[in-house]
């Protein structure tokens, strides 16, 4: 694995918490795929900060494991504004430890999960997480 480019960044994770769901799964769900970060619950919604590089580094291993980087790279690509991207995971997927890269907020039947990375060096870690 390559080590996390050591640059200032901002991670944060939000997805919302349906009335059907179990908090606690979805705040697993977030856990599995997002290392050293803070996660608050408010009524119907998780958010989860860090400003930790290594904190992707679930991302980074599933997407080579799954063979998603041409997607994933793409994905951040059209989602980047200015010094940030974003971009979905399926929270399903997260729960079982899995990252499901999803190119628009329906593929996740519960609603997913969304990152948003914000750097000054943003390319940085995009070619990083997608190459």
């Amino acid at each position: 694995m390559s080590k996390a480019p050591n640059v200032s960044l901002d991670i944060r994770v939000e997805c919302d918490v349906y009335l059907s769901e179990n908090s606690v799964k979805v705040i697993k769900a977030v856990k599995n795929i997002l290392n050293n970060c803070t996660v608050t619950l408010t009524d119907s919604k998780i958010l989860a900060i860090s400003k930790i590089p290594e904190s992707l580094n679930k991302i980074y291993e599933h997407a080579r494991s799954r063979a998603i980087l041409g997607v994933f790279r793409r994905v951040l690509d059209d989602n980047t504004i200015a010094n940030y991207t974003w971009f979905y995971l399926n929270k399903q997927a997260a729960y079982a430890g899995i990252v499901s890269i999803c190119e628009e907020e329906s593929e996740s039947p519960l609603g997913p999960i969304k990152i948003t990375i914000t750097s000054n060096q943003l390319q940085l870690i995009i070619n990083w997480l997608t190459s």
